[in-house]
């Protein structure tokens, strides 16, 4: 901006100075409250859901269904579930070990059976299962050198 001079100058001061007085002298309102008006609503009791009545055809209806689709179901689901289905893997998977390691390396049989069961799907509880259907530690502690059984004595006529 270009400076001024003369007339225009004075005439620029002069505004400026009246706004610096306006400035001063402004005077403040006093804040004023609002009331917050309430509005009231209708009260209304609150409607409860009563309990529906069943007829006696729809309980029997509904107990003799739940009978049925139990007895529907048989002993081949009831084998399929829970523990009993890791022991029945376990079981199947440490026969069929036995059977193909047998051919092949009859002294690794037995563990063979045990890992089979435990890896092939019976987990811990199907590992546990085997080894106790085989007969327990000590058909294992035979292939280490240790006695599976007592010596069995033979008897000549």
């Amino acid at each position: 901006m270009a400076k001024l001079t003369g007339a225009k100058k004075t005439a620029f001061l002069k505004r400026m100075a009246l706004g610096r007085k306006k400035a001063r002298t402004v005077k403040k309102t006093p804040t004023r409250k609002r009331k917050s008006v309430t509005t009231k609503r209708k009260t209304t009791p609150l409607r409860r859901a009563a309990p529906r009545r069943r007829t006696m055809v729809k309980r029997r209806s509904k107990s003799i269904r739940r009978r049925s689709s139990s007895m529907g179901r048989g002993i081949g689901s009831s084998l399929k579930t829970g523990m009993i289905s890791d022991i029945i893997k376990g079981i199947g998977a440490g026969s069929l070990a036995t059977l193909v390691v047998g051919r092949v390396a009859p002294q690794y049989a037995p563990i063979a059976s045990i890992g089979a069961g435990f890896l092939a799907g019976g987990g811990i509880i199907g590992g546990a299962a085997n080894l106790l259907l085989s007969g327990g530690l000590s058909s294992i502690s035979g292939m280490f050198g240790g006695t599976a059984s007592a010596p069995q004595q033979e008897f000549g006529v």
